[in-house]
């Protein structure tokens, strides 16, 4: 099901980036490139994101399941591309320090408070990642 909604909001990204879009889907939503890291294939995600001074914060929460999703694996060995109202930029990717979570976290929860939702349903600590502009 979570591949069936990713697949749909990976194709409605760009009506997204209007204004009607904005107010049906969210205004903070990027849509993520990164290569597999079996497959070489390219594989696009939208992911609910915050502005950070180097770029953007995403979660992997993967909906608080119990392992994070296939795209954090990608962007950890790769670098990849953002496309955030209607630009793209490349990227490389840096997981927040266990030091720096609770800010960054404060910070997504403002934009999204449904990520606590998620961060409840699991066990494990779900990896903020910092998507910094090349």
């Amino acid at each position: 099901m979570v591949k069936l909604i990713t697949l749909i909001h990976t194709k409605l990204i760009k009506f997204n980036h209007t204004k009607i879009g904005s107010y049906i889907l969210g205004g903070d939503i990027l849509l993520l490139e990164t290569k597999g890291i079996r497959t070489n294939k390219l594989r696009k995600v939208p992911l609910t994101y915050t502005e950070i001074d180097e770029g953007y914060l995403v979660a992997a929460s993967f909906g608080g399941r119990d392992r994070s999703p296939s795209w954090f694996y990608n962007i950890r060995n790769n670098s990849g591309f953002v496309t955030v109202n209607k630009k793209k930029y490349e990227i490389t990717a840096e997981i927040v320090k266990e030091d720096e979570s609770d800010y960054f976290w404060n910070e997504l929860l403002k934009i999204y408070p449904t990520f606590q939702i998620y961060r409840d349903r699991t066990d494990r600590k779900i990896p903020l990642i910092k998507l910094i502009k090349v």
